[in-house]
């Protein structure tokens, strides 16, 4: 995974940060809590490819609140200021529970396709909040924080942990894989996007799959091959996500192929990055988005 922050510009006042795309090596769902929500077990890593967010801080007493500005080949799917971004949802969420934070300015860079399953939103607000706490004068204790994350979606805390994770219960529950797995790997996505409750609302299935211990040691391929629960929901949404599943395999060098969180994006593992670049390229000619990367 990139390192998260970039040297900051104190003439500028400005910080870079990196929100790197997520990737579900596999995802198991375990059971139903009487609320409703679904229970599940992934195994969860961060790619080198990801979005850029850049805050820039505007001293009291600066008129208006936060400000985002929205640029790159995904940032008409964003919701705009005035629409609840979660980027600015995150901001005031930490605010909202002690944080001091003056009013920002935020421009985000978005390279992660919207819905997708690659937890671009989620790393969006992860990064920030992680940026804030380290250089808030009055910063909230980390179990605070995960709270906040969690307050934000369910895919927050573990974009905030970051590293390699293994992820239980709604998504709060994280025990670090160490060593992290790591591999060449190809990030694709049809010309449509998912929704992730839409997807559960069609996943059907009630033997739920039995929980398992943290990997620890195990390589991606070993994780993938526990693959997908939600996969057969999410086709029957979206028939195309099975064709990618196939022009993935037909690449030279694949691997394995696997469709990441609740789709619409899968993705292939390849035995180096020459062969993920080629495949990238061969996906893009047949009219999918794709990017090569590493994690």
């Amino acid at each position: 995974m990139p390192p998260l922050h970039d040297p900051a510009d104190p003439a500028a006042g400005t910080v870079t940060l990196t929100a790197p795309a997520k990737l579900n090596l596999n995802l198991r769902i375990t059971g139903r809590r009487a609320d409703g929500y679904h229970l599940l077990e992934s195994a969860v890593v961060f790619t080198a490819f990801g979005d850029r967010i850049t805050l820039r801080q505007r001293n009291k007493p600066a008129p208006g609140g936060d400000r985002l500005t929205v640029t790159g080949p995904f940032s008409a799917a964003m919701p705009s200021v005035e629409a609840d971004n979660i980027c600015l949802r995150a901001v005031q969420a930490f605010r909202d529970a002690g944080g001091a934070c003056d009013p920002l300015d935020i421009h985000l860079d978005k390279q992660i396709p919207a819905g997708a399953g690659l937890g671009g939103g989620s790393s969006d607000a992860a990064a920030i909040l992680r940026h804030l706490n380290l250089a808030s004068a009055v910063p909230l204790s980390a179990e605070r924080l995960a709270t906040v994350a969690l307050g934000l979606g369910a895919d927050v805390p573990v974009c905030l942990a970051g590293g390699a994770q293994h992820m239980t219960g709604i998504g709060e529950s994280l025990v670090a894989i160490d060593p992290a797995p790591t591999g060449h790997v190809v990030l694709a996505k049809p010309d449509i996007a998912l929704s992730t409750p839409d997807v559960f609302a069609r996943f059907s299935r009630s033997d739920f799959s039995q929980p398992r211990e943290p990997a620890d040691g195990a390589d991606a391929l070993t994780l993938v091959a526990l693959g997908n629960d939600l996969t057969a929901a999410a086709v029957e949404l979206v028939p195309a996500i099975a064709a990618l599943l196939a022009a993935i395999a037909a690449c030279d060098g694949h691997q394995a192929a696997q469709m990441s969180g609740s789709g619409s994006a899968c993705f292939g593992l390849f035995h180096d990055l020459a062969s993920a670049q080629a495949a990238a390229q061969s996906l893009e000619t047949a009219g999918y988005w794709a990017v090569a990367t590493e994690f």
